[in-house]
């Protein structure tokens, strides 16, 4: 009997330990593992937002656009002899010859061909077509030199029967050394914002927070026209002048990822 009574208190006293476990298990340990999972959450924290930048810029070069067509002459000239399709090619040669001086400009290569109107469905002769022209690119620095080439120019085509060019015009744009030197220095300033930031979250969170990434998501260049255009005529031929231009802007926009500890 005493046996028994023994076995019992034995086996009661397991189921008691079993479960004072379960529940030192549940209440304790999975608490435990809850407070780590948090812990270990708040550990870490990673972000990013959006930062830009931006230049002012002002344009460094000039380019023309020079029309050479045909005068009232050969516009209406039904046939070109051999000599005088001579003359026409002579002048573009002299033409060609001038603009190699400075190398301002490039094409030159003409169009002769003969213009007809329809009447009735009937191919009628009326004249010549010329068509020529020359893109021009200068510096503020090149202005008096590029006039000394248009008088030049117009000095040739005076000397021609058939042939008329256009007083062209100035416009501002920005070369490609100069776009890509500003682009560099908004590259250097987004970085250095982006370490900035970095300090200020550092600060704020009270944590130590490091710059992950910086991408690049947009690249947006200003442009400028201008907006006079001033030429004068002189004694001695025609003087073109710089157009007054206001400045461009230059921007940059990227996505930063930050982590702080």
């Amino acid at each position: 009997m005493l046996t028994f009574f023994k076995g019992l208190g034995v086996g009661f006293l397991c189921l008691l330990l079993f479960v004072l476990g379960v529940i030192f298990n549940v209440e304790f340990l999975n608490k435990k593992k809850d407070t780590n999972s948090s812990l270990n959450s708040n550990r870490y924290l990673s972000f990013s937002r959006n930062i830009e930048e931006s230049s002012k810029i002002k344009p460094d070069v000039f380019s023309a656009h020079i029309n050479f067509w045909a005068n009232e002459l050969l516009s209406t000239k039904i046939s070109l002899t051999q000599e005088e399709k001579s003359q026409i090619s002579n002048t573009f040669n002299q033409i060609l010859q001038r603009a190699k001086q400075d190398k301002f400009c490039t094409g030159g290569s003409y169009s002769l061909e003969p213009n007809f109107s329809y009447k009735d469905g009937v191919q009628i002769p009326k004249g010549q077509r010329l068509n020529a022209f020359l893109n021009c690119n200068i510096k503020p620095e090149e202005l008096n030199a590029f006039n000394a080439f248009i008088n030049d120019l117009n000095a040739i085509v005076a000397k021609s029967e058939f042939i008329s060019v256009s007083m062209p015009s100035l416009e501002a744009k920005f070369s490609d050394e100069l776009l890509k030197e500003s682009k560099e220095k908004l590259y250097d300033k987004l970085l250095t914002k982006s370490l900035e930031y970095e300090k200020k979250y550092s600060s704020d969170l009270n944590r130590t927070c490091t710059l992950r990434s910086l991408n690049i998501t947009q690249r947006q260049y200003g442009t400028t026209m201008p907006r006079v255009l001033n030429s004068s005529a002189k004694m001695d031929g025609v003087e073109l002048s710089l157009p007054l231009v206001t400045e461009g802007n230059q921007k940059l926009e990227a996505i930063v990822s930050y982590i702080c500890k």
